[in-house]
């Protein structure tokens, strides 16, 4: 049985692609692919955000749809976009550790232990609010 998909919903904004530059004489789909590759690479964009529709690539990169299609298919050839599962014609950025040469092990220890810290920080800010209140509250002994 085909899997079914719907179409994209309305409130699922598409990150904003800056488009090609007026004078930029580059071609439509090499700007879209570096434009996508250096959002992800600078983490302006992250995995699962959704790419703008295709109409849109169009009318931002002032690009033909074959174009469009041929920025579209190199960035999946290189790892960079994943058809979603659930909408028509909806892409999501996947950047892919070695892709952007990012090293996820060390970043996610580097935000654990900075939330481990905070939550320390913040652990310790409340024993001292929860003693000032429990002195307040304290009966005075007559």
């Amino acid at each position: 049985m085909p899997e079914v998909k719907t179409e994209r919903p309305p409130d699922l904004l598409p990150v904003r692609l800056p488009g090609r530059a007026g004078a930029d004489s580059t071609p439509s789909a090499e700007a879209l692919v570096r434009h996508v590759k250096e959002g992800l690479r600078s983490r302006q964009y992250t995995f699962g955000d959704v790419l703008p529709s295709e109409s849109e690539l169009q009318e931002l990169y002032g690009a033909t749809s074959d174009e469009v299609r041929q920025g579209i298919q190199h960035l999946r050839r290189e790892g960079c976009l994943q058809l979603h599962d659930e909408y028509l014609e909806t892409f999501i950025l996947d950047p892919g550790t070695e892709r952007v040469g990012l090293e996820p092990t060390d970043e996610l220890a580097h935000r654990v232990a900075r939330l481990e810290s905070l939550c320390g920080e913040l652990s310790a800010r409340l024993a001292t609010v929860e003693s000032q209140l429990a002195r307040r509250n304290r009966p005075e002994a007559r």
